[in-house]
């Protein structure tokens, strides 16, 4: 059994319970010397004559020294712990981490502010319970975990600290904080070590592998979780999980499509008539409703015109339930003023109009005038390897054998982010190479060539009224003069297990003539017959025309929504398409610069930011690259920087879960691990490093007996 206090005024408490035998030596010491004087003599004469009934001036004092002293010891806040833990804390140095969450999940509300505030507030009396011989750090738990306060005695700089915290934008990764409080209390000389962990018990952040194996082999570190998940208000019911923008060109005045995917996290209830509410350009555009099932999602678009070529930014909104921060996604989107195709001619040849590709250029620009909405570019395929394909939206091989080592990766790459690739065949298409290396992009598999004699009755399209948006222009005699097109070879195709396709046109013995599919943000048409005159006559009939410009249009996105990422909070973008490290304008108006290593694109690591990031160019005075520029990075825009691009950074969804780790589970995380748990509510008491029995109350109640026999004796006397 041993005292703690936690203020100096208990000093006061021992110099007031010294008085009295202090001021009785003084008192015996001044009556030895009058002793044997005449005014001793005529002292004690006196007090012979003073009636008995006089008070006990002695015994006064005492009990007025004595609550002076309890009071004191009463505004010291003692503690009287016990306990092998209490005893080991208080007897010997101890060395304390405190893991504290501030992930996003922590701004959850709750009647006093949030659970991050009342995490501090907890964190905050911790601290200050610490008795002066054991040392502390400080941890945050969101991912990357990372180390606030470094091994010290003194508060003061923490608590300071702790008043200003605000919770992050990041998501939780108690693991990793784990791994780095015990490398902390590694290089700790103290035998006793505890780990005090103040989170939700989010179970997005608690991924078994990231949790050290290390940390069994030493029993003397002791596991403290407090969770603070009964202080949350109300529940988290639905986010934005996505939004995607896209540019629609298909129609005569172009339009801009906004989808927005919202997604439900209650495991039990649906939620009916959910408003939806889009913001563009600051301003309310469009609302709507939007029903969601238990544990679902559902998606739904909006759409506006697009007046000008200027950037648009905007966020998607629900109303606000107990976690605000994902009830927004926001979005930027650049739009193009003509889509921009690059045309790859596997069989060019001596003769313009016998190029693979001549018919699909002539058909994307025929009067090759500036004021198209399509701008094709020709490239062989020896140059096709060279290209830059973040300049491209779409991307039609004509009749190409195959790719060099590598470029089907790229392909790969380009479709994922948002292109198009466009496929048509051939007598130079190698089977075997489609097959196994664009396996990946192509959702069937090519079988087999089919080709008709010149007196046999050639193949003909089946050509019926459509409610796609690329053939439901085509009705009534185009349809007809459609169906009259002779098409001798074409390409039987089988479908790959397990992957979705549509085939939106059908020969008339019911082949495929076209295969669309979805491969991440992009789409992938193959047309199974060729784009030039050779294998069928539709290149040289009217309808080729509108045919493959409106397939083009219809498979065509913003040249930046395909160079450019929805990043996740903390998350590093890589610029593969930027040679050069351009200055990024975060939201709130700072100036960096990315990254730049020598044998790697530039990389931006400062996205901790939710918002809508700036990307410019920019030469300094001596008219040479950033890059090799000496000077510090501007504070302020330059002048003449150019702006290329931008993106949006978003918190990760993940972290809206509401599934929490148990109290059994802890166990699994700590095994060999003595793991003490505590709601946030008992977190003083049954967690803190002073714990034991507070006697504030005792002593008190002590002063108010000394003051009661004080009375009493006075009044005796």
């Amino acid at each position: 059994m041993n005292f703690s206090f936690t203020s100096p005024w208990y000093l006061l408490g021992l110099l007031g319970l010294a008085l009295p035998i202090l001021i009785h030596l003084l008192t015996r010491r001044q009556q030895t010397r009058l002793k044997f004087s005449a005014v001793y003599l005529l002292q004690q004469a006196q007090k012979r004559s003073v009636r008995k009934s006089r008070p006990n001036k002695l015994l006064l004092l005492l009990l007025r020294c004595l609550a002076i002293g309890f009071l004191c010891l009463a505004l010291a806040n003692p503690i009287l712990s016990s306990g092998e833990l209490q005893n080991t804390l208080m007897s010997r140095p101890s060395a304390h981490v405190f893991i504290l969450d501030d992930s996003y999940s922590m701004s959850a509300s709750s009647d006093q502010g949030t659970l991050f505030h009342h995490a501090t507030q907890t964190l905050n009396e911790l601290i200050e319970k610490i008795p002066g011989n054991h040392s502390f750090s400080l941890v945050l738990a969101s991912n990357p975990a990372r180390m606030i306060q470094d091994w010290t005695e003194d508060p003061g700089k923490t608590l300071k600290w702790l008043k200003a915290a605000r919770p992050s934008h990041r998501t939780t990764s108690i693991g990793k904080a784990v791994t780095a409080a015990v490398d902390l209390l590694n290089t700790a000389p103290q035998e006793n070590k505890q780990i005090f962990i103040l989170t939700d018990m989010d179970q997005n952040g608690w991924n078994r592998d990231e949790f050290p194996a290390a940390l069994t082999e030493d029993s003397r570190i002791q596991i403290n979780v407090i969770d603070f998940s009964g202080f949350q208000k109300g529940l988290n019911r639905a986010l934005v999980k996505k939004v995607k923008l896209g540019q629609e060109f298909l129609t005569n005045r172009r339009i801009i499509r906004v989808q927005a995917t919202i997604a439900n996290v209650l495991p039990d209830r649906a939620i009916k008539q959910l408003p939806i509410t889009l913001f563009v350009n600051g301003k309310r555009q469009s609302e709507s409703t939007i029903d969601l099932p238990a544990k679902g999602e559902a998606t739904h678009e909006f759409s506006f015109p697009l007046l000008n070529n200027d950037p648009v930014s905007g966020y998607v909104e629900i109303p606000e339930d107990a976690m605000t921060v994902d009830n927004r996604r926001l979005f930027v989107y650049q739009p193009d003023h003509k889509i921009k195709a690059l045309v790859v001619d596997g069989d060019p040849r001596g003769v313009a109009h016998q190029h693979d590709s001549f018919y699909v250029e002539k058909a994307l620009n025929p009067f090759s005038s500036p004021m198209a909405d399509i701008e094709p570019t020709v490239s062989t395929l020896s140059e096709f390897s060279e290209r830059d394909l973040n300049q491209y939206s779409v991307i039609i091989l004509c009749n190409v054998r195959d790719l060099a080592i590598g470029l089907e990766q790229e392909l790969e790459k380009f479709v994922l982010r948002g292109g198009a690739l466009f496929i048509g065949l051939g007598d130079q298409v190698d089977p075997k190479y489609y097959n196994e290396k664009l396996g990946m992009l192509l959702p069937v598999v090519l079988k087999s060539i089919n080709q008709v004699r010149i007196e046999d009755k050639p193949f003909h399209l089946l050509a019926r009224p459509s409610s796609h948006p690329v053939l439901r222009v085509f009705t009534g005699n185009m349809l007809k003069e459609m169906e009259r097109i002779p098409f001798r070879t074409l390409y039987s195709v089988e479908p790959r297990r397990d992957r979705d396709f549509k085939e939106p046109m059908r020969f008339s013995n019911q082949f495929p003539a076209v295969i669309e599919s979805e491969f991440g943000e992009g789409k992938v048409i193959l047309y199974v017959s060729s784009l030039d005159r050779d294998w069928n006559r539709f290149p040289i009939h009217p309808t080729f025309l509108p045919w493959i410009q409106r397939w083009v249009k219809y498979s065509a996105q913003s040249l930046e929504n395909i160079s450019r990422y929805d990043v996740a909070v903390g998350a590093p973008l890589v610029l593969e398409e930027m040679e050069r490290p351009p200055l990024v304008v975060a939201p709130g108006g700072k100036v960096s610069i990315a990254r730049k290593n020598p044998k790697s694109p530039p990389v931006f690591e400062d996205t901790h930011r939710p918002g809508v990031y700036e990307l410019y160019q920019w030469m300094n005075l001596s008219g040479s690259d950033v890059e090799d520029s000496p000077s510090p990075t501007p504070k302020q825009l330059p002048g003449d920087a150019k702006r290329v691009g931008s993106f949006t950074v978003n918190i990760d969804p993940a972290e809206s879960s509401p599934g929490k780790v148990s109290e059994k589970e802890l166990s699994q995380y700590f095994p060999g691990t003595q793991v003490s748990y505590s709601p946030a509510e008992q977190a003083l008491n049954a967690a803190s490093v002073g714990a034991g029995v507070p006697l504030t109350t005792l002593l008190f109640l002590m002063l108010a007996v000394m003051m009661f026999w004080e009375g009493w004796v006075v009044r005796k006397e």
